[in-house]
């Protein structure tokens, strides 16, 4: 499978400050190429209706965590964390839908790879509350995983505090794609964040 999203958006409606839905739709409309539905609670309704703006804007939506519930829902495909159920299950379970795994060094890339990846996440790049991580990784340690990815042929999300005021660093180490929440879905200019997001990569 093919990606060609760049600009990934993690949307957890109760972290937006404002209206989910018209936050998602701004952001969306702005550029968002890539959707992960990452809400804590079992909410099938909110997961429909992710689904359906989704659809609107032509925007592939994946679920985070819950692959049995990505392969129910026929969401794009399913994100997957280092705790979570195996790569290589998810993988048998998703058959050609899309399969992103969370990543944090060179090894884990590689296994990942080894599972059948689609793409990787990676982080963190800085430090974020979303996730609980005080610090992001040296620029070495991102620099690394860049040319791991690259070496492999594996799309590589950047990911953790990612805003537009800190992702030239990332991109002058390689990163051209990026994934987000708070920068994003904290902002009273979600459209505008977006669009300065998407000028950079």
């Amino acid at each position: 499978m093919q990606l060609v999203g760049r600009l990934y958006l993690l949307f957890t409606p109760a972290l937006c400050r404002h209206d989910p839905w018209r936050t998602l739709t701004a952001a969306l409309d702005a550029g968002v190429d890539m959707v992960q539905w990452r809400s804590k609670q079992d909410d099938r309704d909110g997961l429909h209706r992710c689904r359906e703006i989704c659809r609107r804007f032509d925007v592939p939506m994946l679920i985070n965590d819950d692959v049995m519930l990505a392969v129910r829902s026929c969401a794009y495909g399913a994100h997957v964390g280092q705790d979570d159920m195996p790569a290589d299950a998810a993988r048998k379970l998703l058959g050609t839908a899309c399969l992103g795994i969370s990543t944090h060094d060179p090894e884990q890339i590689g296994r990942a790879a080894a599972a059948g990846a689609d793409y990787i996440g990676f982080g963190p790049c800085h430090a974020t509350a979303t996730k609980g991580y005080e610090h992001g990784l040296a620029p070495a340690a991102i620099e690394a995983a860049v040319a791991e990815a690259a070496r492999r042929r594996l799309p590589l999300f950047a990911i953790g505090g990612i805003r537009p005021d800190n992702l030239l660093p990332l991109r002058l180490l390689g990163v051209d794609r990026i994934a987000v929440s708070s920068c994003v879905l904290d902002s009273d200019d979600p459209a505008g964040v977006v669009t300065r997001l998407r000028s950079m990569v």
